[in-house]
């Protein structure tokens, strides 16, 4: 599987991309996500967000007046947020991750929401991570979102549930990270990891209030290193 197959596989779902994930699910980990992560964030921020899809978690720190742009290497996805949302129009872009063509810090945040893992090539992961942290300005992080293959359910999760209900990681070319890789390949950046969340995507949303408390207590607990994401924030040393 090539990054090339990868730009061919979302371009061609750019049109339902946005509903792979039910609603409810997809603002769900949106918002703690941002509760995770926001102390990084001021009003005055410069955010860059790569891998941004159709432009969702961008369209979302725009309404938290979070000065963010987005950018994505499928031209589909790109041009399918611009007309989701219309006020994106000058904040969303094509590019590559590998090179992204800003200047070195530029940025006072950047961002990879569950994206990382759709390039193949660990070299090239790591490639990813170095640009965004070229482009972040001394002191600035990079705030990173995987799935996490440390949940003993994660193979039979994502191997035969998720790809009957979602095309979005259906063409076979992921390649999952573990949190632990961060803090070894990055140790000098490493700044902080978080567990979170182990509602499943498939959760009814009148059962996700409840889910939700069994969640908090989880996360909590040893357990939490078996939690569905995890977030990592990388910080740019001087």
């Amino acid at each position: 599987m090539t990054d090339r197959s990868a730009k061919e596989h979302f371009n061609g779902i750019a049109g339902s991309y946005y509903d792979e994930i039910p609603g409810h699910i997809r603002e769900y980990l949106t918002n703690r996500w941002w509760n995770t992560v926001k102390c990084h964030f001021t009003g005055g921020s410069k955010v860059i967000d790569i891998g941004c899809g159709n432009g969702s978690t961008v369209a979302f720190l725009i309404k938290k007046e979070i000065n963010a742009i987005g950018v994505d290497f499928s031209k589909e996805l790109i041009n399918t947020g611009r007309g989701m949302y219309p006020f994106l129009k000058n904040r969303l872009f094509e590019g590559n991750a590998l090179d992204l063509g800003y200047g070195d810090g530029t940025f006072d945040v950047a961002s990879m929401i569950g994206m990382l893992h759709h390039i193949h090539s660990p070299q090239d992961q790591i490639r990813a991570v170095r640009e965004a942290l070229r482009v972040v300005k001394d002191n600035g992080v990079l705030i990173i979102r995987e799935s996490n293959p440390a949940n003993p359910l994660f193979r039979i999760f994502w191997n035969y549930i998720f790809p009957l209900t979602s095309k979005i990681d259906r063409f076979g070319g992921e390649r999952w990270i573990p949190a632990s890789h961060f803090m070894k390949t990055f140790k000098d950046n490493f700044d902080s990891v978080f567990y979170f969340t182990f509602i499943p995507n498939f959760t009814p949303r009148a059962l996700t209030p409840i889910a939700s408390k069994v969640e908090r207590v989880l996360e909590k607990s040893p357990l939490k290193r078996l939690s569905a994401h995890y977030v990592v924030v990388l910080r740019k040393r001087k």
